[in-house]
């Protein structure tokens, strides 16, 4: 294995460390005759926290799958190496064994049954454990570890925000007593106080003896909390060595940290504008009192905001604030239970989503919504459903209309696989992109219903430094390229600032600020709700 001299690992015996608990060797991962991972090895002690680092693609996930015995579910194959738990083979085992053997994963994207209670969640997780004592035990140490979880123990997981579903997820995952627990991106879209409580929740976790492995794209929480850490580069471990080795080493700080060597201060670099062409017709967005109830919850209280045609507009805000709500009663999801949102001469409150749709406005999601076993082109053809007009018959029988509509729709994916700088992957199936290509597609998708307001939800959540700046380049230049507006809600307030031409922040569903980024970013009220008091202090110090 390639990496620095000064980052390869040492015997444990050596160095008076804890035995191994976890160990992987030499892995071979494929997908379809894809090599996912190549040679990889790595120890996990019996006790501390070990982060896997690497971009989008990297393995990270597919290494998680494999130790966890799920990979045949997303169709990988193991070609080589093992995996094993006190020197126990756990590569042909069955994913329930490895569960009960004490090897836990939580899988990225926060799933935890929406429409089960917290409490019911959590039982759902102990059902491997024996004996109620044990059980009533796991779940005691889940809400003296996550209160706000024991605060809502009643309420449907759905209803949870962003943060408290991550935090379930772990809570879940405890309730089987795991002696590993293997974290894939337990920070991914949360805002920055959140993703502070997950880096102690973490350590906690850690002192009580639970061997962690942390997979995180958010390196600098990583390597702040961990042990040790491994970096992947295209499936194979390019350095590793001490959390702290890694921090101070100038690869990672540029690559993963983003620490520039030259202008790190400079800001989210400003991407080139390209000529304009195919143009839309966007019309302002007008949100007037809008009220958001469930049952006697209020998640939106009052808010009114405006985008202005063609604009980049973003709403921010912690975890819980509303933003997803928003986007729902603007595409139709939610209804308000008061108050209007008005585009251009249409009123868009209580009517349905395909409605909604066809006045211009496309959306994509948090979670990626895409066919996984469909090819790229496939998947934006899907956004073009709502425009074709050719039925099955003229299509099969190849008449002139539906000649010309193909034509057509294969210059319009043409047209946003360049901008979104997927052309080269048009024939490959979803499932073997990466993760910053599968949020640019489902962008893709989206913008071939060639819509003239575009909502984005977490557009670069789970992103490293380089393909967020990738994101922010292919936005601009699709904005410039069709003359639509665009909405994003975001937590990187970074890419924030650097694209939106003004901001709208929430707070436990009322807005608190609005305004050009230069003002929100220098509001007491926002550094408080959005940072936290502690982290706002440590910003006003630096």
């Amino acid at each position: 294995m390639e990496g620095s001299p000064g980052l390869r690992a040492t015997e444990d015996s050596a160095m008076g460390r804890p035995s191994t608990l976890l160990e992987v060797e030499d892995l071979h991962v494929s997908y379809g005759g894809v090599r996912a991972l190549r040679g990889v090895s790595l120890t996990m002690p019996e006790r501390g926290i070990v982060a896997v680092l690497g971009n989008n693609g990297a393995g990270k996930s597919t290494l998680l799958r494999t130790i966890s015995g799920v990979l045949a579910l997303e169709g990988g194959v193991v070609d080589k190496g093992a995996v094993r738990l006190d020197g126990k083979a756990l590569t042909r085992m069955d994913p329930a064994d490895i569960v009960r053997a004490g090897v836990v994963q939580v899988p990225e994207g926060r799933r935890v049954f929406a429409e089960l209670t917290v409490e019911e969640n959590l039982r759902a997780g102990g059902l491997s454990s024996k004996g109620r004592a044990n059980k009533a035990a796991a779940r005691d140490r889940a809400f003296d570890l996550f209160p706000r979880l024991a605060e809502r123990r009643t309420q449907r997981a759905g209803l949870l925000s962003g943060g408290e579903q991550s935090m379930l997820a772990i809570a879940r995952a405890l309730m089987s007593e795991p002696r590993v627990l293997m974290l894939d991106e337990p920070s991914l879209g949360l805002a920055p106080q959140v993703v502070e409580r997950i880096a102690e929740i973490v350590r906690r976790i850690s002192e009580q003896g639970i061997a962690v492995v942390l997979v995180e794209q958010n390196a600098a929480m990583a390597l702040e909390v961990a042990d040790r850490a491994y970096v992947l580069e295209v499936g194979a471990v390019t350095l590793h060595g001490s959390a702290a080795e890694l921090a101070a080493s100038d690869e990672v700080r540029t690559r993963y940290l983003g620490v520039a060597t030259e202008d790190a201060d400079a800001g989210l670099r400003t991407p080139q504008h390209g000529e304009a062409t195919d143009r839309r017709q966007p019309h302002d967005l007008v949100v007037e009192g809008v009220t958001v109830r469930f049952g006697g919850l209020e998640a939106l209280s009052d808010v009114s905001m405006e985008v202005a045609a063609g604009s980049t507009h973003a709403v921010i805000g912690p975890n819980g604030a509303g933003k997803s709500t928003l986007l729902n009663v603007l595409t139709g999801v939610y209804r308000a239970s008061s108050g209007t949102v008005r585009y251009g001469d249409h009123v868009l409150t209580g009517r349905r989503p395909p409605r909604i749709a066809a006045f211009g406005i496309s959306r994509t999601f948090q979670n990626i919504a895409l066919s996984p076993h469909m090819t790229v082109r496939d998947n934006l053809l899907l956004g073009r459903h709502r425009h074709t007009k050719s039925g099955f018959v003229s299509a099969g029988l190849r008449l002139p209309g539906a000649r010309r509509e193909e034509a057509a729709q294969a210059e319009l994916i043409s047209r946003v696989a360049d901008l979104l700088d997927l052309t080269e992957k048009l024939e490959r199936p979803v499932f073997v992109l990466p993760y910053g290509d599968r949020k640019r597609l489902e962008i893709g998708r989206a913008l071939c219903a060639q819509p003239s307001l575009l909502l984005l939800d977490e557009p670069v959540a789970g992103m490293n430094v380089d393909e967020t700046q990738r994101m922010a380049d292919a936005i601009v230049r699709l904005r410039e390229a069709l003359g639509i507006s665009i909405l994003l809600v975001e937590h990187d307030m970074r890419f924030v600032m650097g694209l939106a031409e003004r901001v709208t922040v929430l707070d436990f569903g009322r807005r608190i600020a609005d305004g050009t980024p230069e003002q929100v970013q220098g509001d007491p009220e926002v550094l408080a709700a959005y940072l936290g008091s502690h982290s706002a202090s440590k910003e006003d110090s630096a």
